[in-house]
């Protein structure tokens, strides 16, 4: 994804409702996944209330980093747990996960949006519903 497209994001954090801010370590992240046989783009947005752990990237959606301490036990070798969030959104245009572009506290609906420039797709979903990966428009079409 473009760096102008990165300038569109503005993606909110899902329990708080506050703008994710851009990681600061994003380069370091890039070279990391960069490393494998295939390059990918990890673009990852964080929470900016302190001591939140949500985080948002098109790849992965919402999700949270923490500790493994059930590795360090068995292994005695650090090691790094990602949860996604149970309530996913993908553009069904560009199979990316969407983010949560606003919230309505009138009639309690998330608005998410497309996290490309060019995708116009949005979704609206009831806040607090049950755990489920919402598929926009045009995910299932014959190829």
């Amino acid at each position: 994804m473009a760096d102008q497209e990165n300038d569109y994001l503005r993606p909110l954090c899902p329990t708080h409702y506050k703008v994710m801010a851009l990681s600061r370590d994003r380069d370091q992240k890039e070279r990391a996944v960069r490393g494998g046989s295939e390059a990918s783009n990890i673009h990852q947005w964080q929470c900016s209330v302190d001591g939140c752990a949500q985080n948002y990237s098109p790849d992965l959606g919402y999700f949270t980093v923490a500790r493994n301490d059930d590795h360090w036990v068995g292994s005695g070798s650090a090691s790094l747990r990602i949860r996604r969030s149970a309530t996913q959104v993908i553009c069904g245009e560009h199979e990316d996960f969407m983010f949560l572009e606003s919230f309505d506290v009138n009639t309690n609906l998330e608005n998410f949006r497309c996290p490309r420039k060019s995708g116009q797709q949005v979704m609206k979903i009831l806040a607090g519903g049950a755990p489920a990966y919402w598929l926009g428009e045009g995910y299932f079409r014959t190829r």
